[in-house]
């Protein structure tokens, strides 16, 4: 039986040695410390998950894997790297759309686990490529129906909702909740297909129901509106809520526009065809009972589940 494929590139051929010992047994292991060497191998086999390292002479992980994402789209994407830069970091998100982001140095363990889980979820999707476009029937959700296209905004500023209202609608239905009890409750009424958060409401760190969310409803879409300034933050984000997109504050239209367009047609894609959603598999997430929520949010995060199969 074919053994899955993975390939790793990084500048410094100890840690490729390293690698291919601990993968060989499980893993036809391909190895190397040039981009184009590996653009050759993507281009000729098959490969499940590639990792790469950040900083290389001469080219950047990120600038790696959106390659590797355009060659081979179901090939999931992993960065590891022992610098937690945040503009590679936001780079990883917006343009290689990875997987994982792992730091040097890593636990064998840990990462052994994250390959396996990587591997099956790009066996489990072959032969779907997440970025080709599909037809919309009159059956399915349509591109210009309002109606069905529900975005919720998490922000304290109102002239945040009211800029994305004014300039995304009537193509998007769009509704603004400024405190967690106002999420709840919208949550509870309506499915969304794309959520635009800041990390805090009200100098609350929600990060933690981004999270939730997605471990409950993994295609719900998920645009980070804020002004980043820790990297750690945004590698827990991909992390254990795959974000879609991080976006700098203030707001950039033309830039959201694009993101926000994106973002719906991947989460219709994702209701098409529901296999898509494990590629979206974050970590499990501390339990909601630690989080320092109000009671009636615990609650409403322990049913959230049951009301999305009502949906």
């Amino acid at each position: 039986m074919q053994k899955p494929r993975i390939a790793f590139i990084d500048d410094e051929p100890r840690i490729l040695r390293s690698l291919k010992m601990h993968f060989r047994q499980s893993h036809e292991v391909f190895t190397t410390t040039d981009a184009t060497e590996l653009m050759t191998y993507i281009n000729t086999h098959e490969v499940q998950v590639v990792i790469s390292d950040q900083r290389m002479p001469d080219k950047q992980g990120t600038e790696v894997l959106r390659e590797v994402r355009d060659a081979s789209p179901n090939t999931i994407r992993i960065l590891l790297t022992g610098y937690a830069d945040l503009n590679a970091v936001i780079d990883s998100v917006n343009e290689g759309e990875i997987y994982r982001y792992i730091t040097k140095p890593w636990q064998n363990d840990e990462l052994k686990k994250i390959v396996n889980k990587a591997t099956e979820i790009a066996q489990q999707t072959h032969g779907i490529d997440p970025h080709q476009t599909l037809e919309f029937s009159s059956n399915n959700h349509s591109k210009h129906n309002s109606n069905k296209r529900h975005i919720l905004v998490l922000d304290d500023d109102k002239n945040v909702y009211l800029q994305i209202k004014n300039n995304f609608s009537p193509a998007y239905t769009v509704s603004w909740a400024n405190s967690l009890e106002q999420a709840a409750e919208l949550l509870q009424r309506n499915k969304f297909g794309v959520t635009i958060a800041d990390v805090t409401l009200n100098q609350e760190n929600i990060t933690p129901i981004i999270y939730a969310l997605k471990n409950i409803q993994p295609d719900l879409i998920v645009l980070m509106l804020t002004e980043f300034k820790d990297a750690h933050m945004v590698i827990d984000l991909i992390n254990k809520g795959q974000i879609f997109r991080c976006l700098p504050r203030p707001t950039n239209l033309a830039m959201m526009g694009i993101s926000l367009n994106r973002a719906y047609d991947y989460h219709e894609k994702m209701v098409q065809q529901p296999v898509l959603a494990i590629r979206h598999h974050v970590e499990e997430v501390p339990l909601l009972e630690s989080f320092s929520f109000s009671d009636k949010l615990k609650g409403f995060f322990l049913n959230f589940k049951s009301w999305r199969k009502d949906k």
